[in-house]
C-alpha cells in the first residue's frame, strides 16, 4: 500500500475505535434517565455547537456557509442516512438489545449494503474476491457474538432498528463518496446541521427532556469521540479509499468494542471471539493486500521483466 492509502486505512481504524464507544456511553446515559431519542438528539447538538465554535475561531464560517449553500441537497440526503437512520435506530436498539448484538447486526447489514450498492451504482457484479471478503467479515462477526444472547430470542423491535441502522450506515458510506461530500470539519458540520433537524422530530415527539448536570461529561464524550471524531475520520477516509474498503476496515469496530468492554466492564474475550477477530482481519487482508499490494508487485514485475 502507498502512504496515502495507508493513511486512509488508519483513519478508518480510528473511526472504528471511536465508534466502538457508542454503545457503552449510550447505555450509561440510558441509566441516567435519558431516552434514546434524547441521547441521539443531544449528542448531535453538542457536537454541532463544538464544531461551529471551532470553525468560527479558525475563521472558516464563510467557508461553511458557502459549502452548505452549494451542497445542501447532497448533505440532506447523506445526513438522512448517516445521522437520522444510523443514530436514531442504533441508539433505540441499545434500549432492548445488548451492545454486542446491535454491533453485529449493524455491521453485518451495512457490509452487505455497501458492497451491493456499489456494485449496483457501478453496474457490475461482485467479483469472487469481494464475495470472499464479505463472507469472511460476516463469519467473523458471527463468531465474535456467538456466545452472546441469541438474536432469534431478542426483542423484534430492537432487531429491526439495528438492521435499519445498518442499512442507513451502508448507504451513507456509498452516497457520501458518490455525492462528493468531502472530508474535514466543514462537511461534518454540514451533515450535523441537517442531522439535528431530522433528529429533532422524534425527540420532540417523545417529549422534551432536560439534561442533568451529572451526565454532561458522558454526553460530551459521546459528542467528541464517536460523533465528531468517528464521522471526521470516516468522511476523511472516504476521500482516499473506496466506500467498500472503508466499510471493511471499520468492521474492526467489534474488536475495539470487545477491548473496551474488557477494560471498562471486565468482560473477557473467549477463544471463539478471538477466532472471529481473526476472520475480520482476514477479510481486510483478503481485500486490501490482494487488491493493493499484489497488484503493485505485479506491475513492478511486468515493468522489470526483460522478456517484455
Amino acid at each position: 500500500m502507498d502512504r496515502k492509502h495507508t493513511f486512509g486505512v488508519i483513519l478508518a481504524l480510528l473511526a472504528a475505535f471511536f465508534n466502538g464507544m457508542v454503545g457503552i456511553l449510550s447505555v450509561n446515559l440510558f441509566q441516567s434517565g435519558l431516552s434514546p431519542e434524547a441521547v441521539a438528539f443531544y449528542k448531535c447538538v453538542v457536537a454541532l455547537l463544538i464544531i461551529v465554535v471551532l470553525l468560527a475561531v479558525t475563521g472558516q464560517t464563510a467557508t461553511l456557509l458557502s459549502y452548505v449553500k452549494t451542497k445542501w441537497k447532497a448533505l440532506s440526503v447523506c445526513s438522512f442516512f448517516g445521522f437520522f437512520m444510523l443514530y436514531f435506530f442504533e441508539t433505540a436498539s441499545y434500549e432492548t438489545l445488548s451492545v454486542a448484538v446491535v454491533v453485529f447486526l449493524l455491521f453485518g447489514v451495512s457490509t452487505l449494503v455497501t458492497f451491493f450498492a456499489n456494485a449496483l451504482f457501478e453496474k457490475r457484479n461482485l467479483v469472487a474476491q469481494e464475495w470472499m471478503s464479505v463472507l469472511f467479515a460476516v463469519l467473523g462477526l458471527y463468531l465474535i457474538f456467538l456466545e452472546n444472547e441469541s438474536i432469534a430470542s431478542s426483542d423484534n423491535t430492537g432487531f429491526v432498528f439495528a438492521v435499519l441502522a445498518g442499512v442507513g450506515y451502508g448507504l451513507f458510506l456509498v452516497l457520501n463518496k458518490k455525492l462528493n461530500i468531502g472530508g474535514g470539519l466543514v462537511p461534518v458540520c454540514g451533515l450535523l446541521l441537517f442531522g439535528v433537524v431530522y433528529l429533532f422530530v422524534p425527540f420532540s415527539m417523545s417529549g422534551f427532556a432536560g439534561v442533568e448536570s451529572n451526565v454532561w461529561l458522558t454526553l460530551l464524550l459521546l459528542a467528541l469521540l464517536p460523533t465528531i471524531g468517528g464521522f471526521w475520520c470516516t468522511t476523511k477516509s472516504l476521500t482516499i479509499l473506496k466506500s467498500q474498503t472503508v466499510q471493511l476496515v471499520e468492521l474492526s469496530e467489534p474488536i475495539f468494542a470487545l477491548m473496551l468492554g474488557f477494560v471498562f466492564l471486565g468482560q473477557l474475550v473467549s477463544p471463539m471471539q478471538m477466532l472471529g477477530g481473526g476472520c475480520i482481519l482476514g477479510a481486510i487482508l483478503i481485500h486490501e493486500v490482494k487488491l493493493s499490494t499484489l497488484k503493485s508487485l505485479s506491475k513492478r514485475k511486468v515493468a522489470t521483466d526483460p522478456t517484455r
